[in-house]
């Protein structure tokens, strides 16, 4: 049994306690409290961090880690030749990723896992396309899902790589992290596909994450049955004969006609919706992940979370890939989603995004992302140098980046970070 102390500790799912205790029996949480309640009489270790802040790990609930080698890889080019619109960039990581070896992708995928610890990370939701990456979880000690990756319109092949991924969820867990499914998105399934893989993930109870309204070509597309998708992308993957119907509906409607609103189906980006597409997400109670730092690198526009807010949808966050971003740092996501959304969210909703809402969306609800009594051990300690007073210190937080000294993670009640300096 091991007390640790921290002239702060926020729980989540309580307000910040000054001079906060914190007791970890063989890796579970066994008493919340401040100091004076927790050290008297105390028999076991005791860890004093001083001027620190003890809380949940962070939960990065969108990214694609075999990614994460990105800026690596586009290093030599010119970068005036980098993509910023979204069909573009399409064009341009496909383009990319044919010239990459399975190598390639392994250590990009293991630098990602390694760079998320780093930052305070203790969970992911990870879609992976190249399903012999799988191993290399195996190690990490990160918590949260791993999805594989679904797309295509030709029905052999995607019922093929369905097949095949349905032998691969039978395997059970990868390290830390439960197996799920990833229908990439509208525009890049055939309606038949989606519509199959939605009712064999209802039938099964398969974990799902599908990114959608994501751009205003998407929702073109799926209105109108016109535009950059099938003049430009299409062409490109060999789909060129492709012609999907139009739906004359939003994106989430389509979806929702699809069968794709299920309460395990984490939704990713969410841009390009209205208070009527608000309403039934929250209506089948799925949770959306933004990606702030994502969608500004795209210029796809904002995410309304005054509309999801009113609503009633459960927001998580995620830092999506490092060919859309700048850093796998949630603490830098945080930063980003104060300077989007703070008008509209609180910095203590953000901090909740960031961390229980995330977790209860990758199937961790009561193990991580609050700091109480019977949840895992499962939390980071930043240096505090500066600290502010407790009635700002969740503002605080949010505002300053990665820039904060990370002392320690603690994953299922043991100190992770020491092991990757």
């Amino acid at each position: 049994m091991t007390l640790y102390l921290a002239r702060y500790l926020l729980p989540i799912s309580a307000p910040p306690i000054e001079d906060g205790a914190l007791v970890v029996y063989n890796g579970r949480i066994a008493a919340v409290g401040r100091r004076p309640e927790l050290l008297p009489g105390f028999a076991g270790e005791v860890v004093d961090f001083g001027d620190a802040v003890l809380l949940p790990a962070l939960v990065n609930a969108h990214t694609h880690l075999e990614l994460s080698h990105f800026p690596r890889w586009t290093a030599t080019a010119d970068r005036s030749s980098v993509p910023t619109s979204f069909v573009d960039w399409l064009l341009y990581l496909i383009d990319l990723k044919r010239g990459l070896t399975e190598d390639d992708l392994a250590a990009s995928l293991q630098d990602g896992l390694r760079q998320c610890l780093r930052s305070g990370t203790g969970a992911i939701g990870d879609i992976l396309s190249s399903p012999c990456l799988s191993a290399g979880y195996a190690a990490s000690p990160l918590f949260g899902r791993l999805y594989f990756e679904l797309l295509g319109v030709e029905q052999v092949a995607w019922q093929g790589a369905l097949s095949r991924l349905e032998a691969q969820l039978m395997q059970g867990k990868f390290g830390h992290l439960q197996p799920g499914v990833a229908p990439h998105a509208p525009y890049s399934l055939s309606s038949e596909a989606i519509e199959a893989i939605f009712a064999i993930a209802y039938r099964k109870s398969w974990p799902l994450t599908t990114h959608v309204a994501e751009s205003l070509q998407e929702s073109e597309l799926i209105e109108q049955g016109t535009g950059e998708f099938l003049k430009r992308l299409y062409p490109a993957v060999g789909w060129a004969d492709y012609r999907p119907a139009a739906f004359n509906c939003s994106p989430m409607s389509c979806l929702n006609q699809q069968g794709g609103l299920q309460p395990n189906n984490l939704l990713v980006h969410g841009v390009q919706v209205s208070k009527l597409d608000c309403r039934l997400l929250a209506d089948h109670s799925v949770t959306m992940c933004l990606c702030p730092r994502s969608n500004e690198r795209l210029g796809v526009g904002r995410a309304p979370v005054a509309d999801y807010r009113a609503a009633g949808v459960k927001l998580a966050l995620g830092t999506d890939s490092l060919a859309t971003n700048d850093s796998l740092s949630m603490w830098d996501e945080l930063a980003a989603a104060q300077r989007c959304y703070g008008d509209q969210l609180s910095s203590g909703e953000l901090l909740t995004m960031a961390t229980r809402n995330g977790a209860e969306a990758l199937g961790l609800k009561g193990e991580m992302g609050t700091l109480s009594s019977g949840a895992g051990a499962h939390f980071q300690v930043l240096s505090l140098a500066d600290a502010p007073d407790l009635e700002q210190l969740e503002e605080y937080l949010c505002c300053h980046g990665n820039s904060r000294p990370l002392i320690a993670l603690y994953l299922a009640g043991v100190e992770r970070l020491q092991s990757l300096l």
